[in-house]
Protein backbone atom coordinates (compact mmCIF):
# COMPACT_ATOMS: atom_id res chain seq x y z
CA UNK A 1 0.00 0.00 0.00
CA UNK A 2 1.17 3.59 -0.62
CA UNK A 3 1.17 6.13 2.46
CA UNK A 4 3.93 8.42 2.30
CA UNK A 5 5.29 9.84 -1.32
CA UNK A 6 7.66 12.69 -1.75
CA UNK A 7 8.30 14.99 -4.69
CA UNK A 8 11.65 16.07 -4.88
CA UNK A 9 11.33 19.55 -6.86
CA UNK A 10 8.96 22.26 -6.59
CA UNK A 11 8.91 23.85 -10.49
CA UNK A 12 6.46 22.55 -12.41
CA UNK A 13 6.97 19.12 -13.00
CA UNK A 14 6.76 18.63 -9.23
CA UNK A 15 3.61 20.75 -8.41
CA UNK A 16 1.91 19.01 -11.50
CA UNK A 17 2.79 15.66 -10.12
CA UNK A 18 1.02 16.66 -6.84
CA UNK A 19 -2.01 18.08 -8.32
CA UNK A 20 -2.51 14.82 -10.53
CA UNK A 21 -1.85 12.47 -7.17
CA UNK A 22 -4.64 14.06 -5.31
CA UNK A 23 -6.80 14.00 -8.81
CA UNK A 24 -5.94 10.21 -9.16
CA UNK A 25 -7.62 9.76 -5.68
CA UNK A 26 -4.05 9.25 -3.69
CA UNK A 27 -5.09 9.63 0.01
CA UNK A 28 -2.06 9.26 1.88
CA UNK A 29 0.78 11.73 3.41
CA UNK A 30 2.44 14.05 0.42
CA UNK A 31 5.37 15.81 0.57
CA UNK A 32 7.01 18.71 -1.59
CA UNK A 33 10.51 19.12 -1.35
CA UNK A 34 12.01 22.40 -3.08
CA UNK A 35 15.56 23.77 -2.38
CA UNK A 36 14.01 27.67 -2.48
CA UNK A 37 12.45 29.39 0.05
CA UNK A 38 10.05 30.86 -2.11
CA UNK A 39 6.53 29.02 -2.58
CA UNK A 40 6.49 27.09 -5.95
CA UNK A 41 6.41 29.63 -8.72
CA UNK A 42 6.45 29.97 -13.05
CA UNK A 43 9.61 30.24 -14.31
CA UNK A 44 9.02 30.72 -17.43
CA UNK A 45 7.65 34.04 -16.31
CA UNK A 46 11.04 35.07 -14.74
CA UNK A 47 12.81 36.22 -18.57
CA UNK A 48 10.09 38.21 -19.27
CA UNK A 49 7.01 39.88 -16.98
CA UNK A 50 9.30 39.69 -14.13
CA UNK A 51 12.68 40.83 -15.44
CA UNK A 52 11.41 43.60 -17.03
CA UNK A 53 9.09 44.66 -13.64
CA UNK A 54 5.72 43.93 -15.19
CA UNK A 55 5.01 41.51 -12.44
CA UNK A 56 7.23 42.20 -9.42
CA UNK A 57 7.10 38.11 -8.68
CA UNK A 58 6.47 35.18 -10.71
CA UNK A 59 3.17 33.51 -10.37
CA UNK A 60 2.45 30.81 -8.28
CA UNK A 61 2.32 27.26 -9.42
CA UNK A 62 0.60 26.46 -5.99
CA UNK A 63 -0.95 29.06 -4.21
CA UNK A 64 -1.59 29.16 -0.21
CA UNK A 65 -4.90 27.96 -0.53
CA UNK A 66 -4.42 24.91 -2.84
CA UNK A 67 -1.83 23.90 -0.54
CA UNK A 68 -4.09 23.44 2.25
CA UNK A 69 -6.68 21.98 -0.40
CA UNK A 70 -4.35 19.30 -1.78
CA UNK A 71 -2.80 18.47 1.94
CA UNK A 72 0.43 18.96 0.39
CA UNK A 73 3.33 18.90 3.28
CA UNK A 74 5.58 21.62 2.41
CA UNK A 75 9.42 21.44 2.74
CA UNK A 76 11.34 24.64 1.66
CA UNK A 77 14.73 25.88 1.61
CA UNK A 78 15.80 21.93 1.98
CA UNK A 79 18.08 19.88 -0.13
CA UNK A 80 18.15 16.51 -0.84
CA UNK A 81 21.54 15.13 -0.53
CA UNK A 82 21.09 11.48 -0.33
CA UNK A 83 18.56 9.09 -1.68
CA UNK A 84 18.72 5.45 -0.67
CA UNK A 85 16.70 3.80 -3.58
CA UNK A 86 16.51 0.65 -1.39
CA UNK A 87 14.89 1.68 1.19
CA UNK A 88 13.12 4.76 -0.24
CA UNK A 89 14.81 6.82 2.05
CA UNK A 90 16.00 10.54 1.40
CA UNK A 91 18.28 12.53 3.63
CA UNK A 92 18.31 16.29 3.72
CA UNK A 93 20.99 18.93 3.99
CA UNK A 94 19.38 19.72 7.42
CA UNK A 95 20.04 16.74 8.86
CA UNK A 96 16.71 15.03 8.84
CA UNK A 97 15.50 12.49 6.82
CA UNK A 98 11.70 11.09 5.51
CA UNK A 99 10.95 7.35 4.58
CA UNK A 100 8.82 6.97 2.01
CA UNK A 101 6.80 4.51 -0.60
CA UNK A 102 7.32 6.11 -3.10
CA UNK A 103 10.07 9.08 -4.17
CA UNK A 104 9.77 11.40 -7.73
CA UNK A 105 12.85 13.21 -8.79
CA UNK A 106 11.69 16.42 -10.17
CA UNK A 107 14.98 18.04 -9.46
CA UNK A 108 14.85 20.32 -12.84
CA UNK A 109 18.19 21.98 -14.02
CA UNK A 110 20.76 24.00 -13.82
CA UNK A 111 22.27 26.55 -15.90
CA UNK A 112 25.02 25.27 -17.92
CA UNK A 113 28.40 26.40 -16.76
CA UNK A 114 30.89 27.89 -18.92
CA UNK A 115 34.87 27.79 -18.47
CA UNK A 116 35.37 31.12 -19.64
CA UNK A 117 38.35 33.28 -18.17
CA UNK A 118 36.51 36.38 -16.11
CA UNK A 119 33.40 34.66 -15.49
CA UNK A 120 33.28 34.52 -11.92
CA UNK A 121 33.36 38.80 -12.21
CA UNK A 122 30.00 40.82 -10.85
CA UNK A 123 28.56 41.41 -13.64
CA UNK A 124 28.29 38.20 -15.25
CA UNK A 125 24.94 36.09 -14.91
CA UNK A 126 22.57 33.34 -14.85
CA UNK A 127 18.92 33.59 -14.97
CA UNK A 128 17.66 30.46 -13.66
CA UNK A 129 15.74 31.81 -9.95
CA UNK A 130 13.40 33.96 -9.07
CA UNK A 131 16.07 35.55 -6.97
CA UNK A 132 18.22 35.58 -10.40
CA UNK A 133 15.76 38.13 -11.72
CA UNK A 134 15.42 40.35 -9.19
CA UNK A 135 18.73 40.92 -9.08
CA UNK A 136 19.39 41.53 -12.85
CA UNK A 137 16.06 44.08 -12.81
CA UNK A 138 18.10 46.53 -9.78
CA UNK A 139 21.52 46.18 -11.74
CA UNK A 140 20.06 47.13 -15.24
CA UNK A 141 19.39 50.82 -16.30
CA UNK A 142 18.87 52.15 -19.58
CA UNK A 143 21.77 52.74 -21.74
CA UNK A 144 23.95 50.01 -20.42
CA UNK A 145 25.01 47.65 -22.58
CA UNK A 146 24.44 43.86 -21.97
CA UNK A 147 26.11 41.23 -23.82
CA UNK A 148 24.02 38.28 -24.45
CA UNK A 149 25.86 34.81 -24.75
CA UNK A 150 23.89 32.15 -26.35
CA UNK A 151 21.04 32.92 -29.22
CA UNK A 152 18.39 30.30 -28.27
CA UNK A 153 15.26 30.81 -26.33
CA UNK A 154 16.21 32.09 -22.95
CA UNK A 155 18.93 34.59 -24.83
CA UNK A 156 16.71 36.08 -27.15
CA UNK A 157 13.53 36.03 -24.76
CA UNK A 158 16.42 38.05 -22.26
CA UNK A 159 17.40 40.31 -25.25
CA UNK A 160 13.78 41.53 -25.96
CA UNK A 161 12.90 42.56 -22.49
CA UNK A 162 16.54 43.97 -22.37
CA UNK A 163 15.31 46.26 -25.21
CA UNK A 164 12.06 46.98 -23.97
CA UNK A 165 14.30 48.54 -20.67
CA UNK A 166 16.49 50.27 -22.72
CA UNK A 167 19.03 48.64 -22.65
CA UNK A 168 21.87 48.56 -25.42
CA UNK A 169 21.99 44.44 -26.41
CA UNK A 170 24.34 42.47 -28.19
CA UNK A 171 23.83 38.63 -29.13
CA UNK A 172 26.53 36.20 -29.03
CA UNK A 173 25.33 32.93 -31.02
CA UNK A 174 28.45 30.34 -31.83
CA UNK A 175 26.26 28.88 -34.45
CA UNK A 176 25.36 30.43 -37.63
CA UNK A 177 21.94 31.17 -37.34
CA UNK A 178 19.63 31.79 -34.19
CA UNK A 179 17.47 29.44 -32.07
CA UNK A 180 17.69 26.34 -34.60
CA UNK A 181 18.17 23.49 -32.25
CA UNK A 182 14.11 24.34 -31.58
CA UNK A 183 12.68 26.73 -34.30
CA UNK A 184 14.82 25.41 -37.22
CA UNK A 185 17.04 27.85 -39.47
CA UNK A 186 13.94 29.34 -41.56
CA UNK A 187 12.44 30.91 -37.81
CA UNK A 188 15.73 31.19 -36.52
CA UNK A 189 16.45 34.03 -39.41
CA UNK A 190 13.33 35.41 -39.53
CA UNK A 191 13.27 35.93 -35.74
CA UNK A 192 16.76 37.74 -35.77
CA UNK A 193 15.66 40.23 -38.10
CA UNK A 194 13.11 40.88 -35.60
CA UNK A 195 15.55 41.53 -33.27
CA UNK A 196 17.27 43.52 -34.79
CA UNK A 197 14.39 45.29 -35.62
CA UNK A 198 14.20 46.02 -32.15
CA UNK A 199 17.54 47.25 -32.23
CA UNK A 200 19.46 44.30 -30.80
CA UNK A 201 22.72 43.56 -32.63
CA UNK A 202 23.66 40.16 -33.30
CA UNK A 203 26.75 38.41 -33.90
CA UNK A 204 26.66 34.87 -35.17
CA UNK A 205 29.59 32.52 -35.47
CA UNK A 206 31.10 34.26 -32.26
CA UNK A 207 31.73 32.70 -28.69
CA UNK A 208 33.28 34.85 -25.54
CA UNK A 209 37.14 33.98 -25.58
CA UNK A 210 37.32 36.07 -22.18
CA UNK A 211 35.35 38.75 -19.89
CA UNK A 212 37.37 41.48 -18.54
CA UNK A 213 37.37 43.49 -16.02
CA UNK A 214 38.95 44.30 -12.11
CA UNK A 215 36.42 43.71 -9.95
CA UNK A 216 34.01 44.18 -12.16
CA UNK A 217 33.01 43.51 -15.55
CA UNK A 218 33.87 46.09 -18.10
CA UNK A 219 34.37 44.26 -21.44
CA UNK A 220 34.43 40.93 -23.25
CA UNK A 221 36.67 39.83 -25.70
CA UNK A 222 34.67 37.58 -28.31
CA UNK A 223 36.42 34.31 -30.34
CA UNK A 224 37.73 36.74 -32.95
CA UNK A 225 39.82 38.54 -30.90
CA UNK A 226 37.36 41.70 -30.89
CA UNK A 227 36.71 43.20 -27.70
CA UNK A 228 33.47 44.56 -26.72
CA UNK A 229 32.48 46.89 -24.02
CA UNK A 230 30.13 45.84 -21.65
CA UNK A 231 28.24 46.80 -18.26
CA UNK A 232 27.11 43.66 -17.67
CA UNK A 233 26.99 39.64 -19.23
CA UNK A 234 24.20 37.08 -19.18
CA UNK A 235 25.41 33.45 -19.99
CA UNK A 236 22.41 32.08 -21.58
CA UNK A 237 24.25 28.60 -22.93
CA UNK A 238 21.65 26.43 -22.11
CA UNK A 239 20.84 24.18 -19.15
CA UNK A 240 22.15 20.73 -17.81
CA UNK A 241 19.50 18.27 -15.83
CA UNK A 242 19.95 17.99 -12.41
CA UNK A 243 21.08 14.23 -11.72
CA UNK A 244 23.71 14.76 -8.53
CA UNK A 245 21.52 13.13 -6.40
CA UNK A 246 19.91 10.51 -8.79
CA UNK A 247 24.01 9.00 -10.44
CA UNK A 248 25.15 9.09 -6.72
CA UNK A 249 22.14 7.03 -6.12
CA UNK A 250 22.97 4.25 -8.59
CA UNK A 251 20.39 5.61 -10.72
CA UNK A 252 20.87 5.61 -15.00
CA UNK A 253 21.66 8.63 -15.94
CA UNK A 254 22.75 9.86 -19.38
CA UNK A 255 21.76 13.70 -19.78
CA UNK A 256 19.25 13.34 -17.60
CA UNK A 257 18.18 10.48 -15.52
CA UNK A 258 16.65 7.74 -17.96
CA UNK A 259 12.85 6.54 -17.34
CA UNK A 260 10.46 5.09 -19.20
CA UNK A 261 7.38 6.21 -20.80
CA UNK A 262 6.05 6.07 -17.59
CA UNK A 263 8.75 7.91 -15.42
CA UNK A 264 10.34 4.68 -14.18
CA UNK A 265 13.92 4.97 -13.24
CA UNK A 266 14.44 1.00 -12.96
CA UNK A 267 14.45 1.41 -9.23
CA UNK A 268 11.22 -0.21 -7.93
CA UNK A 269 10.06 3.18 -6.29
CA UNK A 270 11.75 5.73 -7.73
CA UNK A 271 10.52 8.04 -10.60
CA UNK A 272 11.53 11.43 -12.55
CA UNK A 273 9.99 13.96 -14.87
CA UNK A 274 10.21 17.48 -15.78
CA UNK A 275 14.04 18.43 -16.76
CA UNK A 276 15.98 15.89 -14.88
CA UNK A 277 14.34 12.91 -16.55
CA UNK A 278 15.46 11.90 -20.35
CA UNK A 279 11.94 10.82 -21.24
CA UNK A 280 10.95 8.63 -24.46
CA UNK A 281 10.19 10.63 -27.28
CA UNK A 282 7.57 8.99 -29.59
CA UNK A 283 9.63 9.30 -32.68
CA UNK A 284 12.09 7.78 -31.46
CA UNK A 285 15.49 8.39 -28.86
CA UNK A 286 15.09 10.19 -25.78
CA UNK A 287 15.78 13.47 -24.35
CA UNK A 288 15.44 15.97 -21.70
CA UNK A 289 12.58 18.01 -23.19
CA UNK A 290 12.95 21.30 -20.48
CA UNK A 291 9.19 22.17 -21.74
CA UNK A 292 6.56 23.33 -19.26
CA UNK A 293 4.28 21.37 -21.02
CA UNK A 294 5.80 18.32 -21.26
CA UNK A 295 6.75 18.69 -17.89
CA UNK A 296 3.05 18.54 -17.11
CA UNK A 297 2.33 15.32 -19.21
CA UNK A 298 5.28 13.66 -17.69
CA UNK A 299 3.83 14.27 -13.88
CA UNK A 300 0.57 12.59 -15.08
CA UNK A 301 2.31 10.30 -16.72
CA UNK A 302 3.96 9.45 -13.23
CA UNK A 303 1.43 10.01 -10.96
CA UNK A 304 -0.49 6.80 -12.60
CA UNK A 305 2.77 4.69 -12.61
CA UNK A 306 3.56 5.08 -8.51
CA UNK A 307 -0.27 4.33 -7.83
CA UNK A 308 0.14 0.91 -9.91
CA UNK A 309 -1.82 1.94 -12.91
CA UNK A 310 0.80 3.49 -15.71
CA UNK A 311 0.15 4.77 -18.76
CA UNK A 312 3.03 5.44 -20.85
CA UNK A 313 3.23 8.49 -22.34
CA UNK A 314 6.16 8.87 -24.84
CA UNK A 315 6.33 12.68 -25.36
CA UNK A 316 5.93 15.19 -28.54
CA UNK A 317 7.94 18.01 -28.06
CA UNK A 318 5.74 21.05 -26.97
CA UNK A 319 6.05 24.38 -25.99
CA UNK A 320 6.13 28.58 -26.56
CA UNK A 321 7.95 31.76 -26.40
CA UNK A 322 7.76 35.61 -27.08
CA UNK A 323 10.41 36.73 -28.84
CA UNK A 324 10.53 40.60 -30.38
CA UNK A 325 6.56 41.12 -29.57
CA UNK A 326 5.64 37.83 -31.13
CA UNK A 327 3.44 35.01 -30.22
CA UNK A 328 5.59 31.63 -31.18
CA UNK A 329 4.27 28.16 -30.32
CA UNK A 330 6.09 24.78 -31.50
CA UNK A 331 5.23 21.16 -31.31
CA UNK A 332 7.74 18.69 -32.57
CA UNK A 333 11.51 18.50 -33.65
CA UNK A 334 10.98 21.33 -37.01
CA UNK A 335 14.40 20.14 -37.89
CA UNK A 336 14.33 16.47 -39.83
CA UNK A 337 13.63 14.51 -42.90
CA UNK A 338 10.71 16.13 -44.74
CA UNK A 339 9.68 18.86 -46.42
CA UNK A 340 8.44 21.96 -45.59
CA UNK A 341 4.94 23.52 -46.12
CA UNK A 342 4.04 26.88 -45.38
CA UNK A 343 0.63 28.12 -44.72
CA UNK A 344 0.64 32.04 -44.73
CA UNK A 345 3.12 34.28 -44.95
CA UNK A 346 5.46 35.82 -42.09
CA UNK A 347 5.89 39.01 -43.46
CA UNK A 348 2.15 39.70 -43.38
CA UNK A 349 1.65 38.52 -40.12
CA UNK A 350 0.42 35.30 -38.59
CA UNK A 351 1.58 31.95 -40.17
CA UNK A 352 2.51 28.39 -39.20
CA UNK A 353 5.51 26.35 -40.56
CA UNK A 354 4.84 22.68 -41.22
CA UNK A 355 7.57 19.52 -41.59
CA UNK A 356 5.81 16.46 -43.57
CA UNK A 357 7.60 13.63 -43.80
CA UNK A 358 6.44 10.66 -45.96
CA UNK A 359 2.41 12.39 -45.92
CA UNK A 360 2.57 13.44 -41.83
CA UNK A 361 3.03 16.19 -40.11
CA UNK A 362 6.27 15.57 -37.83
CA UNK A 363 6.45 19.40 -37.02
CA UNK A 364 5.02 22.78 -36.80
CA UNK A 365 5.54 26.12 -35.63
CA UNK A 366 3.16 29.11 -35.71
CA UNK A 367 3.76 32.71 -34.71
CA UNK A 368 1.46 34.54 -33.69
CA UNK A 369 -1.78 32.17 -35.03
CA UNK A 370 -2.81 30.06 -31.93
CA UNK A 371 -5.93 28.92 -33.30
CA UNK A 372 -3.86 27.67 -35.81
CA UNK A 373 -1.60 25.86 -34.09
CA UNK A 374 -4.23 24.67 -31.71
CA UNK A 375 -4.78 21.99 -34.69
CA UNK A 376 -1.30 21.64 -36.19
CA UNK A 377 -0.70 20.43 -32.49
CA UNK A 378 -3.38 17.99 -33.49
CA UNK A 379 -2.33 16.97 -36.57
CA UNK A 380 1.16 16.13 -35.72
CA UNK A 381 -0.02 13.94 -32.00
CA UNK A 382 -2.10 11.71 -34.42
CA UNK A 383 0.08 11.14 -36.87
CA UNK A 384 -2.45 11.72 -39.60
CA UNK A 385 -1.57 11.82 -43.23
CA UNK A 386 -2.41 15.24 -45.02
CA UNK A 387 -3.10 16.47 -48.63
CA UNK A 388 0.28 19.35 -48.30
CA UNK A 389 -2.06 21.63 -50.81
CA UNK A 390 -5.04 21.78 -48.41
CA UNK A 391 -2.26 22.25 -45.63
CA UNK A 392 -0.59 25.15 -47.01
CA UNK A 393 -4.04 27.02 -48.17
CA UNK A 394 -4.36 29.36 -45.71
CA UNK A 395 -8.43 29.33 -46.79
CA UNK A 396 -9.13 26.04 -46.00
CA UNK A 397 -9.58 25.61 -42.21
CA UNK A 398 -7.02 23.27 -40.60
CA UNK A 399 -9.98 22.06 -38.41
CA UNK A 400 -11.41 20.86 -42.05
CA UNK A 401 -7.81 19.22 -42.68
CA UNK A 402 -7.66 17.63 -39.19
CA UNK A 403 -11.50 15.98 -39.47
CA UNK A 404 -10.90 14.75 -43.28
CA UNK A 405 -7.34 13.33 -42.44
CA UNK A 406 -9.04 11.47 -40.19
CA UNK A 407 -11.61 10.40 -41.74
CA UNK A 408 -9.46 8.70 -44.25
CA UNK A 409 -7.08 7.00 -41.80
CA UNK A 410 -10.32 5.53 -40.81
CA UNK A 411 -11.16 3.99 -44.16
CA UNK A 412 -7.65 2.02 -44.27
Amino acid sequence: MVSTIAVVGSGVAGVAAVQALRSEGYDGRLFLIGKEREHPYDRTALSKTVLCGEKSHPPLLLPTDSIADLRVEMVLDTTAVRLDVERCELEFDNGSSLKADRVLLATGARARAAAIPGVTLAGVATLRTATDAYELRQQWHPGQHLIVVGGGLIGCEVATTARKLGLDVTILEASDELLQRVLGRRIGRWCRQRLEELGVTVRLNAGVAEFTGTDRLTGVIDTAGEVLSADSAILCVGAEPETMLAEESGLRCSRGIVVNASGGTGAESVFAAGDAASWPLRTGGRRSLETYINSQKEAAAVASAMLGSPVPAAQVPLSWTEIAGRHIQMVGDIEGAGTFVARGNLEDGAAVLFRVDNGSVMAAVSVDAPRDFAMAARLVDAGLHVNQDALSDSDMELRKIYQAARREAALT
